[in-house]
């Protein structure tokens, strides 16, 4: 059975660098992007990080990113074609009834429900969210907002939890 990453976008994929730029600019630069309503890109070193995860390890991608309230999985294909990772999410977790003060502790039941059911037992959680108190500690890794999986140590932290040293 492949890997697979459990994986969020904003904070993980994009920075806050991504985050704080001009939507009427990136709108007027990309059209497909105004039309799904897509206000920024993926940081591009953090795409070839996870790219190379990717390329290493042959994981899949299970979104766990609020983006998945937003984009069916057609549209997250698109996007993550768009922003040139290799591979595009196969499946998203369940959206659970959440208030913002529960979002870490609903992603973690998310999550941890979605490895339950489809008996997934090789697996890494990337989210700049700190979910450590809901997942297996041993399966997690934390990114910083304005860095991203890009920060230092965080592909050799996945690649091992993944068993790619």
């Amino acid at each position: 059975m492949k890997p697979t990453v459990f994986l969020d976008i904003d904070g993980v994929l994009t920075t806050t660098y991504e985050y704080f730029q001009s939507v009427k600019n990136f709108w007027e630069k990309y059209e497909f992007a105004r039309d799904i309503g897509m206000q920024y890109r993926f940081n591009e070193k953090c795409v070839k990080v996870l790219n190379r995860i990717l390329k290493i390890t042959d994981a899949d991608i299970v979104l766990t990113s609020d983006w998945k309230e937003h984009y069916d999985l057609q549209t997250l294909d698109n996007i993550f074609k768009f922003n040139k990772v290799v591979k595009s999410p196969i499946d998203v977790t369940d959206v659970y009834s959440k208030t913002l003060q529960e979002l870490e502790k609903f992603r973690g039941s998310e999550i941890n429900d979605y490895i339950y059911k489809k008996n997934i037992t090789n697996y890494v959680i990337i989210d700049d969210l700190d979910l450590s108190p809901f997942v297996s500690k041993d399966k997690f890794v934390r990114t910083i907002n304005r860095e991203g999986i890009k920060q230092s140590n965080i592909k050799e932290k996945i690649l091992k939890i993944l068993q790619y040293e």
